[in-house]
């Protein structure tokens, strides 16, 4: 028989035994009693941090007594000094016992120094004990002074070089979206549960071929029927961007752009350089299914306002 899984661990809370000794007229105290538990800030005086813990009918043998204490978190935020007020059972008034007792910080709370948490209002705090909005739930405080250039933050390693390190969204307990950085392509990028939707690197923003908002491409071209060129050009779509290329085609009389990726589903749009001639006018169409990779295409031209095709600078942008 194999090892058996083990049961998960109870949540650590915030209670903690207390053992004192009692002595009533200067011998230890026999019977039930009643005590009120505070914290303070200060030895003498002070304030009270937390609630009073009251607890009623405690059974106190030979002088000796134990209980369960819980005053919440805020008893590990700080230097805590506790009072003791005692009656016997059935009697009205407390005495308080001097001196006040100083507690120590448990050792869970030693390993988390700075870390703040209150479950009633679900909040976890670095250096901070408050919400900036009622929605937060984690926040963190970097104060190193209000000049300068200083940042403050935090990051997520991992220990490969090639690891992705990620910051992921959900809701209802499923995963919607994730921030990651992709070393690869020293790549800042942004996905969904079915793709990526947004790459950002050095020297430039990308998204996928068939997604929408983003400027997939801009051409400027020199459109000639004896010498066309692309006089600059980007591509910005996911992945590897593909080069930009330009022919001419005699039977169109028209030049033929060439953007590596499906544009013929894209919106597009076309104009001319203005010369000092007058205004220029610029048209792009689908490219013709007559060219190899058409879907890739555009067959574009430039005009004269008479409507006389010319050789010049078009600018094609495809979104």
């Amino acid at each position: 028989q194999g090892p058996q899984p083990r049961a998960p661990r109870a949540a650590l809370g915030t209670a903690f035994t207390y053992q004192g000794q009692l002595k009533d007229d200067g011998a230890p105290a026999n019977g039930t009693y009643d005590f009120e538990f505070a914290l303070f800030d200060a030895a003498t005086a002070g304030t009270q941090v937390g609630l009073t813990v009251t607890l009623n009918n405690v059974a106190v043998t030979n002088g000796l007594f134990t209980v369960q204490l819980d005053f919440g978190n805020p008893f590990w935020q700080q230097q805590t000094y506790l009072q003791v007020r005692v009656r016997k059972s059935g009697t009205t008034s407390f005495t308080t016992l001097n001196p006040r007792q100083t507690l120590t910080a448990a050792p869970v709370a030693m390993a988390l120094p700075g870390v703040y948490t209150n479950q009633a209002s679900q909040f976890v705090g670095i250096s901070r004990t408050n919400k900036i909005t009622s929605n937060e739930v984690f926040g963190v405080n970097a104060d190193f002074g209000a000049s300068g250039n200083i940042y403050g933050g935090m990051y997520v390693n991992t220990v490969s070089p090639s690891g992705r390190p990620f910051y992921g969204y959900a809701t209802g307990g499923s995963a919607r979206a994730w921030t990651t950085y992709n070393p690869a392509d020293s790549a800042w990028e942004l996905h969904n549960t079915t793709r990526r939707l947004l790459q950002v690197s050095t020297d430039s923003i990308a998204q996928p071929s068939d997604a929408n908002g983003l400027v997939k491409a801009g051409v400027i071209a020199y459109c000639s029927s004896t010498s066309p060129s692309i006089v600059r050009s980007f591509v910005a779509v996911d992945g590897t961007a593909p080069s930009v290329s330009i022919s001419w085609n005699s039977t169109l009389n028209a030049c033929v752009i060439d953007f590596g990726f499906m544009v013929t589903n894209r919106y597009y749009v076309a104009m001319a350089e203005w010369n000092a001639s007058g205004a220029r006018l610029a048209n792009c169409s689908a490219g013709p299914s007559s060219e190899t990779d058409s879907i890739r295409k555009l067959a574009c031209n430039r005009y004269r306002i008479d409507g006389t095709r010319e050789n010049g600078i078009i600018i094609v942008l495809v979104f």
